[in-house]
Formats: C-alpha cells, structure tokens, sequence
C-alpha cells in the first residue's frame, strides 16, 4: 500500500490534504510530501494532537517528521479536544469528553480520495493487515473536502506555524 500511495502523491498535481489519526511517515512517504511541495503542490494535513492522542509513544515519533513538513511548506493542524464543533462527532453530554481524530483518508486534486483503514504510519503500512479503496470521483471528492473543512478551522484544530528560531508554535482562534 505505500508503494501505491507514494505514487498517488508523485501523482498529485493542485493539492493533496491528509487526515490521519496516527502521522508517521516512512521515508517514502515523507519524501513524497516533499516532492509535491517542491512541485507547488499545496499539502493540507490533519492528526492528533498530544491532548487527543490516546498513543503518546505514536505522537512522539510524529513530533519527530513536524519540522521538516513545514519548513517543506506543508500546512499542518492538530485536532483541538475543545474544538468548538466536538458535538457534531459526539453524543451528549459532550462537556465531559474529548474529541479524538480516528479518520483516515486522502484527498487528491479535485478527482481522486482514498480512504480506509491505514493511518499514514510504519504499522498500518507494513505489519497491519489495512485495506484502503482509491475512487476516482470529482462529486465524491468535492463532498468530503466540504465535509472535512471545518475540521481545519481554528476553532477545531491547532495550526502550527514554524517560528524563525526553529520553535513550532500552535495557533487557534482564541
């Protein structure tokens, strides 16, 4: 599978967003990213962030990839545990829980989603048996990108910006 999606990014052409619960790029993958980047290709990605992953080791080993992506240029945002919309994915009382991302999928230009079970990680590409299904569909495609929008308002998702000492720093709308 990550033959196939290493070739999906190479591939893109206008935009590629990721939403990932675990971000973990094997070399590959992260050199794809880049490779988009450097093409001007606009990279969107989604994950957890420390307060909504329930695996720190998996959210240690993505802090690890966060400073090459977006000195690459790649506009990362982490899911926010107070995001504002959290009832929209919750039954009530909603006070009293926090919001986790568990989704995984791709978005590719305005025709191509791949979605399913494998997060963007070493386990899920190498030793998990995954399964994943590539459509091509512009209707399909534009759906979920509308659906997924508000998922990277700030009100939902951290933005992290590179600060010019190197620091990342974690943006929201408050």
């Amino acid at each position: 599978m990550a033959n196939e999606l290493v070739s999906l990014f190479d591939g893109a052409e206008s935009e590629i967003l990721i939403v990932s619960a675990y971000l973990i790029p094997t070399p590959n993958l992260e050199g794809a990213i880049e490779r988009a980047l450097d093409r001007g290709v606009r990279v969107r990605i989604l994950t957890n962030s420390i307060g909504s992953n329930n695996h720190l080791t998996a959210h240690s080993a993505y802090r690890n990839h966060i400073n090459t992506l977006l000195e690459h240029g790649a506009e990362m945002h982490e899911v926010r545990t107070d995001a504002r919309d959290r009832e929209r994915y919750m039954l009530t009382p909603v006070q009293r829980k926090m919001l986790a991302l568990h989704a995984k999928a791709l978005i590719i230009d305005d025709d191509k989603v791949f979605i399913g079970s494998a997060n963007l990680d070493p386990r899920s590409l190498r030793i998990n048996t995954e399964m994943g299904f590539l459509v091509l569909s512009d209707q399909f495609n534009k759906e979920l990108r509308a659906a997924l929008e508000g998922d990277f308002s700030a009100a939902n998702a951290w933005r992290l910006e590179l600060q010019e000492d190197g620091k990342v720093f974690w943006v929201s709308n408050d």
